[in-house]
């Protein structure tokens, strides 16, 4: 039998998660504001960064330890390549990624306010050739892991396959439900532990407006558990019918969100693990990000686990 678990250097105990989603590169300009349609506007600074929210949440995880696998497509181009060559600088198993011939590489185009609010405009290229077939020919990285990572950015047939997948071998699985689509399968929702939305993603999927509400709609349709990520406000969850709130944790400037909720939920699954206790993995879902929205771009800015003041956590 393979062995789901291993120790670091530390002698901690740490379950591997396979990462299922997109892998882009971020075309990224920082600006006062956003440009009005048909004006041309000066930027103040622009980057190229590693993202895409799969491989964003795999990186996530290899900076704070947990052996993480990425499973995914990109090009045979120089976006790909800076792509797999950044996954494995930051200690992230690239064996489930191939090459694909016949489209480019995944990209995003994003732009930056001064807030640190962002825009996105993605192209999912690579991303949407993740199909079934490629799916299957993986199975033994789902036999490998303990947890099961997947976002809505590569096609809902693999998704579903995959969460049968995840299920079949046992993994805990969690879903990050952006871009947020229409589900019309109820069994997937019913193959989920942890479901993450953010505030506005809650209100799409369950078309309302009341966010305890939204919560009991999903967990009903099968979501074991359900914590919302409200920005600013910080994250919760429901409890006997009230939204149990953790603020975020206070940063002198915002710079960046973008990534801060792959981070979140990296700190989120990071603490699952290690403790399992919802509220406490909530706090340090925020932890985590709050370093990420102190720089700019996405996986450039996410925490080492060795910068972390993790005191922060369980206060």
């Amino acid at each position: 039998m393979i062995k789901k678990i291993r120790k670091n250097i530390f002698g901690e105990i740490m379950e591997k998660v396979l990462v299922l989603g997109s892998i882009n590169i971020d075309f990224v300009s920082f600006s006062s504001r956003y440009p009005h349609p048909g004006e041309t506007f000066l930027c103040n600074d622009f980057g190229i960064f590693q993202g895409g929210k799969g491989a964003n949440q795999a990186i996530a995880l290899a900076k704070l330890d947990i052996p993480a696998v990425m499973l995914g497509k990109i090009g045979n181009d120089m976006l790909g390549d800076f792509a797999l060559s950044s996954l494995q600088k930051n200690c992230v198993d690239t064996t489930g990624i191939l090459k694909t011939k016949t489209i480019s590489t995944g990209s995003a185009s994003i732009w930056v306010n001064a807030e640190g609010q962002n825009s996105i405009l993605v192209y999912a290229g690579a991303n949407g050739e993740v199909n079934e077939a490629f799916i299957e020919q993986h199975e033994d990285i789902f036999k490998e892991s303990s947890w099961f990572l997947t976002q809505f950015e590569v096609p809902p047939d693999a998704i579903r396959l995959a969460l049968r997948l995840a299920r079949k071998n046992g993994l805990k699985t969690l879903i990050d439900p952006a871009p947020v689509r229409k589900i019309n399968d109820p069994h997937i929702w019913k193959s989920v532990d942890y479901l993450i939305p953010n505030e506005i993603e809650l209100k799409e999927l369950t078309k309302t407006e009341d966010i305890i509400a939204g919560i009991q709609i999903l967990k009903k349709q099968g979501v074991k558990e359900v914590i919302v990520k409200l920005g600013e406000k910080g994250a919760g969850y429901e409890n006997n019918g009230e939204l149990v709130l953790f603020p975020a944790i206070n940063v002198q400037k915002v710079i960046d969100t973008t990534g801060a909720g792959d981070c979140f939920l990296a700190g989120f699954l990071y603490s699952m693990a290690k403790n399992n206790n919802i509220a406490q993995a909530i706090k340090t879902g925020n932890l985590i990000a709050s370093y990420s929205i102190q720089k700019k771009g996405a996986s450039i800015s996410f925490p080492v686990k060795s910068e972390i003041d993790w005191n922060l956590a369980l206060k």
